[in-house]
């Protein structure tokens, strides 16, 4: 018991520090250490609420799937490795690595620390890893979204006028000013600068099709 609350505390006083999500799964989707960061942005109130629970317990089953997959590879292999993800209508990144579980030796778990991805380097230049992209998302208040309002939302996040993101995406004003509305209304959103804040939030820019002949879905990370 005493090694389980020294294991506990070592992390605690990391996630406090960071100011970052943090939690750590087993090989088993078990969630053995998460902070208020991370339970929150997964769905719960509290941690006392998300200890010791399955990932799939706080998220959707397959979206849990893909991440303890993950870190299975990692816990496996010993190699870290970098995720995008969108959830909750937030874009971020988990940097998920191995590392000894002191309270139960025969349990190996990997340490997740998730950060917002607009608080990182665009380029890259912070990582010389690998780094995936997840499949399963959510949108959060961006849900029930058509992909035209997508589209002008995330041009409306590069602070583009109607008449810039009409001649963007070849269609007349009235329509982009229609689907603007239609974005105020679904989001809840009180202005136009709202929008941008949660175009940017979500990434939105690198994660919609701006062309008709691009396929639908997250882009590739290369």
């Amino acid at each position: 018991m005493g090694q389980s609350h020294s294991f506990l505390a070592e992390w605690s006083n990391v996630a406090t520090d960071s100011g970052a999500g943090v939690l750590i799964l087993d090989s088993h989707g078990r969630v053995l250490f998460i902070n208020n960061v991370a339970a929150r942005v997964y769905g719960r109130r509290s941690t006392r609420e998300a200890m010791g629970v399955r990932l799939a317990d706080l998220i959707p089953q397959a979206a849990a799937t893909e991440r303890v997959e993950l870190a299975r590879q990692v816990i496996s292999s010993g190699e870290a490795v970098q995720a995008r993800e969108l959830w909750g209508g937030w874009a971020l990144r988990w940097t998920v690595r191995s590392v000894q579980n002191t309270a139960e030796p025969g349990n190996p778990c990997a340490l997740v620390v998730c950060s917002q991805e607009n608080a990182l380097p665009e380029d890259g230049s912070d990582w010389t890893g690998r780094v995936i992209e997840f499949k399963s998302v959510d949108f959060g208040p961006l849900t029930g979204l058509t992909a035209s309002e997508l589209k002008v939302m995330a041009l409306i996040g590069e602070g583009m006028s109607n008449a810039e993101i009409a001649a963007k995406l070849h269609r007349a004003v009235k329509t982009v000013e229609s689907h603007r509305a239609a974005l105020t209304e679904k989001t809840g959103s009180s202005s136009r600068v709202q929008l941008g804040i949660m175009a940017r939030r979500a990434g939105l820019l690198r994660r919609v099709a701006l062309n008709d002949h691009e396929p639908t879905g997250p882009r590739a990370i290369a």
